[in-house]
């Protein structure tokens, strides 16, 4: 009885707090959309098919992915890994109403009888995975989890549970109709064992275009003008553009440093008048990997703590018991204190704990910073940018034109939210605040070039070089060419190659999926190596990505009937998972190339 209480106590911890993971990351699941808001939102950052989707929605959706990031990963999260998230949260907040619409449409829905048998024999997969309701072999006990579920004390909890389940089960019927029709044949099925499995081996002449470096060609400006008219997208310039900038650096300032230091001197007094160090840690430690152990730094050599090695030393000759500091190192300032010593291994070592101050800006420093841009911004706004920034006694700096892309601005740095408001707004507006690593970023856009086709005069060069590379591949082309009527006149490949001075190679033994000795991913030539029935049967002239080929079989395995019947149901899985996968992928692309999608973030800063 005892332990069925325990139970019922821990599980209703973990219902509740499955429950709270499950609010916060639902967007993220197949087809799950919880908010259903269809009411005018101020701060609305988009649309699909007239649905708007709340700044307050992706907000969340975004706060609860960077959690995610951060405890998987154990640290912060990347600027590039931040772009990331936002891209994957809008796809899916769109996805979200898109597939809310065609359940609706379609007017599936799940009897309650039917989501009170789910509940009951078939839990979703996060309580199956729930130590609670697993046994010794961390397997899932459908008696241990029974027995939770038909406790009396523990019905009202079960009610989210059930609200999941009536809000998924419809998207899960969607998803099942839509496999329904996937189907995988007996000849998919070998054609996908032989992918994989059956080898070839190829003797080949290659004859590279680079051998006709020497040769002159001519080249007109009417070739010229012919391959430019006909190529226009490959002179394509992407809209470029230039903004006027400031940084309003948020670095520790002198009195900042002076305030940290004056703060460490104090603690150390307090440690060595008997106050409790590893409270102190607690309490005055910016060090959040040893914060919470009381500064507790474990043991180590000279040479193992990088952060102290311009220190080391005086750690080593202060005695056990003996508090030090402040010491300066590339962290911060730190007072340490000796809490053992002991000789491991024919090396000394130090059982320390330490109190860190970080080489960072006071939250005075940081606030007027931010005011400082804010005034930069709204002076800009009805004035001169350039002389809001003087009266900072500052001056403008402009980057070069540069385009959108991954969202890099030079002199700046990534930032997705800055590009992407830069090239959705006019010129001489004013962006708003963006913190970035180095301070406070106010910008002003100063020029837009606009996508255009680069002047014929100014790719001439690049167009004559081009074509004369065409004309060394068609010169191989045409080698080739005459190699193989030679061989099929009924000469052997080794003896057409000595007249032209070739060296015939071989590979070794290689899939259709594999990397091929001496030539690596070539699809042409893998793809022409299986197209040879016999061995010694011939290819004609193979372009391939860096040359031509002359391919000549020289192995080829059978299928193999037995392995493919012992391979065939794992296949078949893999096979079938990935059609559905394709399956869903191609319909979701149709039905969202049919939808009225808006995105307002770049023009909203988000």
């Amino acid at each position: 009885m005892a332990v069925m209480t325990k139970m019922r106590d821990m599980t209703k911890i973990i219902l509740y707090g499955l429950v709270a993971a499950f609010v916060g990351t639902i967007i993220f699941d197949w087809g799950m959309n919880w908010t259903g808001r269809r009411n005018h939102q101020p701060n609305a950052i988009g649309e699909v098919d007239g649905v708007e989707i709340s700044g307050r929605d992706f907000d969340a959706a975004y706060a609860a992915q960077v959690q995610q990031f951060r405890q998987q990963a154990g640290g912060d999260v990347p600027e590039s890994q931040r772009t990331f998230i936002k891209n994957q949260v809008w796809e899916t907040l769109v996805r979200n109403v898109l597939l809310d619409e065609v359940v609706k449409k379609n007017d599936i829905k799940v009897p309650d009888q039917e989501i009170v048998y789910r509940l009951y024999n078939d839990p979703p997969d996060f309580l199956k995975s729930n130590p609670t309701f697993q046994n010794e072999q961390k397997q899932f006990d459908m008696a241990k989890y029974q027995a939770v579920i038909n406790d009396p004390n523990t019905g009202s909890q079960w009610l989210a549970i059930e609200n999941y389940l009536r809000q998924t089960l419809p998207y899960e019927k969607l998803q099942q109709d839509l496999q329904a029709s996937v189907r995988i044949t007996e000849e998919e099925l070998r054609w996908e064992y032989l992918k994989r499995n059956q080898k070839a081996k190829v003797k080949y002449l290659f004859i590279d275009p680079r051998t006709f470096e020497n040769e002159t060609f001519e080249i007109s400006e009417e070739d010229i003008e012919a391959y430019y008219a006909a190529n226009q997208d490959e002179f394509r310039e992407e809209e470029k553009r230039q903004i006027d900038y400031i940084i309003l650096s948020a670095t520790a300032t002198a009195a900042d440093s002076a305030a940290s230091l004056a703060e460490a001197e104090d603690v150390l007094r307090r440690a060595r008048a008997g106050a409790d160090f590893a409270d102190l840690a607690a309490t005055y430690s910016e060090d959040d990997a040893t914060r919470e152990k009381g500064g507790d730094l474990g043991f180590f050599a000279k040479g193992d703590m990088f952060r102290f090695k311009n220190f080391e030393d005086q750690l080593l000759v202060a005695k056990k018991g003996e508090i030090i500091g402040p010491l300066r190192s590339d962290l911060g300032l730190h007072v340490i204190k000796i809490e053992d010593k002991r000789k491991e291994k024919g090396k000394k070592e130090i059982h320390a704990r330490h109190i860190l101050w970080k080489y960072e800006p006071s939250k005075s420093t940081v606030d007027q910073a931010r005011d400082d841009a804010q005034f930069v911004v709204q002076e800009a706004k009805t004035g001169s940018f350039s002389e809001a920034v003087a009266s900072l006694g500052d001056s403008v700096r402009t980057t070069g034109m540069f385009v959108q892309g991954t969202g890099f601005i030079p002199g700046v740095g990534l930032s997705q939210r800055a590009s992407g408001f830069i090239f959705s707004n006019p010129v001489h507006t004013v962006g708003p605040v963006e913190e970035i690593p180095q301070g406070f970023l106010v910008y002003q856009i100063a020029n837009v070039e606009k996508e255009h086709v680069k002047p014929l005069d100014e790719v001439t060069n690049l167009i004559h070089n081009k074509l004369v590379v065409q004309k060394r591949r068609d010169r191989a082309g045409e080698l080739a060419k005459r190699i193989y009527d030679d061989i099929q006149s009924g000469q052997a490949l080794e003896d057409v190659a000595k007249q032209d001075s070739l060296k015939p190679a071989e590979t070794a033994l290689f899939t259709r999926t594999g990397s091929v000795s001496g030539i690596g991913r070539d699809t042409h030539f893998i793809g022409a190596a299986f197209g040879l029935k016999k061995v010694a049967d011939v290819t004609p002239p193979v372009e391939g990505t860096r040359g031509y080929y002359i391919l000549q079989l020289t192995e080829k395995t059978e299928f193999d009937s037995t392995a493919y019947a012992a391979q065939r149901n794992q296949l078949a899985a893999q096979l079938m998972q990935r059609k559905e996968s394709l399956s869903f992928s191609n319909w979701y692309a149709d039905v969202k190339s049919k939808a009225d999608i808006k995105d307002y973030r770049a023009q909203r800063a988000y």
